[in-house]
């Protein structure tokens, strides 16, 4: 049986650029055109999703490796290790597309959001460059640029990527 593969899509830039707050623009609206859209996240701290005191917490805290919490609406999987974006992957194999925020140095089709004209200088250090989310227009980019508000124009290059209608 052959296994699903999503499309994957990196959102990356420099901390303070507007990366989350494109992807949620982008997710609303690939949702609203009827596509499954996973994320998958990269946080440079060391973060907490479960709160001090709470069940998953206390199992956590036992040395649980592993720990699950889920409802009839949803579930959440809490992994005590670091895990790469190829062993995350098949997690999202029902998916029709997953944004990767951050991991800058993977090899996925990017879109590279730049808030200031010295950040353009992260072009020349990532790989595959799909398009560009800028605050101002930025001479000698060589690939698509879009404002970081014109989500319209970047929704339809990332339908173009994904091989689905522009219109």
């Amino acid at each position: 049986m052959m296994q699903h593969r999503p499309h994957v899509l990196q959102v990356v830039g420099y901390s303070g650029s507007g990366k989350t707050t494109l992807l949620v623009k982008l997710i609303a609206r690939l949702t609203a055109c009827g596509y499954k859209v996973g994320t998958i996240k990269h946080d440079a701290h060391d973060f907490d999703v479960d709160k001090p005191g709470k069940d998953t917490w206390q199992h956590r805290e036992a040395g649980a490796c592993i720990v699950s919490i889920t409802s009839a609406a949803k579930t959440a999987i809490m992994i005590q290790e670091r895990r790469s974006i190829e062993e995350l992957l098949p997690m999202y194999e029902d998916m029709d597309v997953v944004f990767i925020e951050g991991y800058k140095w993977a090899d996925y089709p990017k879109i590279v959001v730049l808030r200031h004209p010295e950040h353009t200088e992260l072009l020349e250090n990532v790989t595959s460059v799909l398009m560009v989310a800028a605050w101002e227009p930025l001479p000698n980019i060589s690939c698509p640029q879009y404002h970081i508000n014109d989500v319209t124009g970047l929704m339809k290059e990332v339908l173009l990527y994904l091989g689905g209608e522009t219109d």
